[in-house]
């Protein structure tokens, strides 16, 4: 039985969700292939050590996009406006700034208790920077690349193709935690999956990518600041 596009649920804002042409079966196929590129790309950088960390960071990220491309894009000929690059009220930059600051308390409290154990929530970030003779590819990367690719694939695509089925919230829920798995950092997982659940929340109260995209900007930004500053003023 094939599968109807369902109008989306409330609190969605009227006029503000689009109706996508892609499937869940296409969300799912999808979500299989990222698996796959991912262990391709985590293999390349295994076997060839020699590749710029940054560089390979944007080759991965463009390829991610693949599926999107491929099931979404030319399958259902939507459009880049379909997978929610569209204006949006600048209402919801404050509201993406409140539930930020938000995150980053359950961070830190999050990452003081790790610390109890010796454990920290991800790899020391700031090795990114001790072997290169530049950090601009990784700030590309990092902070505008990633974002950009990430919030195309996890919200626009999946998190609404998936909308239309189960209801947002299901929706939010499934593409956050592809969202945080997609990252292979086991004690990360839990506060990538909360910053994906803000990421699909801004989207559904917006109708646009772009607050997410802009919150994911930054949260990258301050991450990679804080390690280059670390690695390049406070080596012991």
């Amino acid at each position: 039985m094939n599968e109807e596009i369902n109008p989306y649920p409330a609190p969605c804002p009227s006029g503000t969700c689009p109706r996508v042409p892609w499937t869940s079966r296409d969300v799912w196929v999808s979500a299989g292939i990222l698996f796959f590129l991912l262990f391709l790309v985590a293999g390349s950088a295994f076997l060839l050590p020699a590749l710029d960390a940054g560089l390979l960071l944007i080759g991965g990220e463009l390829l991610f996009l693949l599926p999107v491309w491929w099931l979404g894009l030319r399958k259902h000929n939507a459009s880049w406006n379909d997978l929610g690059l569209r204006n949006f009220a600048a209402s919801s930059l404050g509201l993406g700034c409140g539930l930020m600051i938000l995150s980053w308390g359950f961070n830190l409290v999050y990452s003081l208790m790790l610390a109890i154990y010796g454990l920290q929530v991800q790899p020391d970030i700031k090795l990114l920077f001790a072997d290169i003779s530049s950090p601009g590819w990784i700030f590309i990367a990092g902070v505008v690349i990633a974002p950009v690719v990430e919030e195309i694939i996890f919200r626009g695509f999946i998190f609404a193709g998936l909308r239309g089925r189960y209801g947002w919230k299901k929706a939010a829920l499934i593409s956050s935690a592809l969202f945080a798995l997609i990252h292979i950092q086991p004690l990360a997982v839990i506060p990538i999956f909360i910053l994906g659940l803000i990421f699909a929340y801004l989207y559904q109260r917006s109708g646009s990518i772009w607050p997410a995209i802009i919150m994911h900007m930054s949260t990258n930004a301050l991450a990679l600041g804080a390690a280059y500053i670390v690695s390049e003023y406070f080596q012991v």
